[in-house]
């Protein structure tokens, strides 16, 4: 009878072991996966420890998809703006943040050309709090140029 527990034990704390390090190394992140055959950049905002956060560029090509944040989501409402490289357009909303050329990561939303930025139109996604969350880009979705009052900035970014 105590080997059966021991056997018992054994392969409870196998299996437990196993469990836990298989929800160890599970990640969740924010992707955005770009279903045009476009190029697109993509920037991030977020409201983090009282201010809000702009981030950019990634670079997705058409068909892949990208993380922009490698772990859990820990806030309800992340904000995306995306623009398309090759065919003009792209993914916007009512949301302004600020973005820039090249690499950034901006502090404030406000005032973004008065502290040499552009200031861009984000469209808002709600992640229902999930720890995971997917947005995908596609033709049927893209807008006509969101980038009208961005000046050259896609030729900067691009």
């Amino acid at each position: 009878m105590r080997q059966l527990f021991a056997k018992l034990f054994l392969l409870v704390s196998v299996t437990s072991g196993g469990l836990i390090g298989l929800t160890a190394n599970a990640s969740a992140s924010l992707d955005v996966c770009n279903e045009s055959t476009s190029r697109v950049g993509v920037a991030l905002g977020y409201y983090s420890q009282d201010v809000w956060v702009s981030e950019g560029w990634w670079h997705i090509e058409g068909g892949d998809c990208a993380p922009v944040i490698q772990s859990d989501l820990t806030a309800r409402y992340y904000y995306l703006f995306a623009i398309d490289f090759d065919a003009g357009g792209g993914w916007s909303g009512l949301s302004t943040l600020c973005v820039a050329p090249g690499e950034f990561t901006i502090s404030g939303r406000n005032d973004c050309e008065t502290r040499g930025h552009h200031t861009a139109g984000f469209m808002e996604v709600d992640t229902s709090r999930s720890p995971d969350w997917t947005v995908r880009l596609n033709e049927a979705t893209r807008k006509p140029d969101p980038r009208a009052t961005l000046g050259n900035l896609t030729n900067e970014v691009n």
